[in-house]
């Protein structure tokens, strides 16, 4: 038998100054027991300098596109990752070099389809974050099988892939094997009260949305009752989630008018 493949896919948007440690990270893999079968780049858009960085690394494949934000380039590295497992990679983070090896009696495992591992937290400069270690979630701690990953598409973040975890076909593996980057520049704005909510109140509605069209015609790892009850889960989650940026913002305000009135 052949050992499972995987395309790791780096999703870059101006993340010069980290992409190519994210690269390194992948073409560097340890060998195992599976087959690394591209490094591609999904850019985009960028306009620092990027493409320079790319230069060095003969081997990748990058796909250009237009700037469209990280749905639609997340939806895209599913799309053009050609191995059996898809292992998406944030620009600003980066694998450990045993991630792959580590893996590997998951990926060859036929009823696995979702992977997810944890994770060390590091700031802009590659330094511990926070002590210890987090049990991760985010795109960059998620192996994907590529088949399933393309049912679940078009996607607005990670959130539609742990979807596969929910119905029963995940795993969660201990080990730390991604450095995941908190920095300044971040793609998700977690510092202004309300808009991180927000923002997963309109992920998770997306969600429910698309849970409903496969539940028209279910596929092979799902049936219509468990995509229903949860696309009702993920509505009742939307609903906490706009019910807390709600409060933040009030809470932020209430504390400006507090601040405004004691000076």
């Amino acid at each position: 038998m052949m050992p499972p493949s995987v395309s790791v896919v780096v999703l870059n948007h101006n993340y010069g100054r980290y992409v190519g440690d994210a690269l390194a990270s992948a073409v560097g893999q340890e060998p195992g027991d599976y087959h690394l079968a591209e490094v591609v780049v999904i850019d985009d858009g960028s306009t620092d300098h990027s493409h320079k960085v790319y230069r060095r690394f003969p081997g990748i494949r990058v796909v250009r596109k237009a700037h469209e934000g990280f749905a639609a380039t997340l939806t895209r590295a599913a799309r053009e990752a050609a191995g059996d497992w898809v292992a998406p990679l944030d620009a600003d983070d980066a694998f450990t070099p045993d991630k792959l090896r580590t893996l590997a009696p998951h990926l060859a495992d036929p009823a696995r389809l979702l992977i997810q591992h944890a994770e060390y937290v590091v700031d802009a400069d590659g330094r511990p974050f926070a002590e210890g270690t987090h049990p991760g979630g985010a795109t960059s701690t998620l192996v994907v099988r590529a088949h399933a990953a393309r049912e679940l598409l078009p996607v607005s973040n990670e959130l539609f892939f742990h979807v596969l975890a929910d119905l029963g076909h995940g795993i969660r593996v201990p080990e730390p094997l991604t450095r995941y980057r908190v920095h300044e520049a971040s793609m998700t704005d977690r510092r202004t009260p309300g808009v991180f909510s927000e923002y997963m109140a309109g992920v998770c509605a997306d969600l429910a949305a698309r849970l409903d069209q496969l539940g028209v015609r279910p596929p092979a790892w799902a049936d219509a009752v468990q995509l229903a009850d949860l696309a009702a889960l993920y509505r009742r989650r939307s609903t906490k989630f706009r019910d807390d940026a709600h409060r933040q913002r009030e809470q932020a305000g209430n504390s400006t008018s507090q601040e405004g009135s004691s000076r």
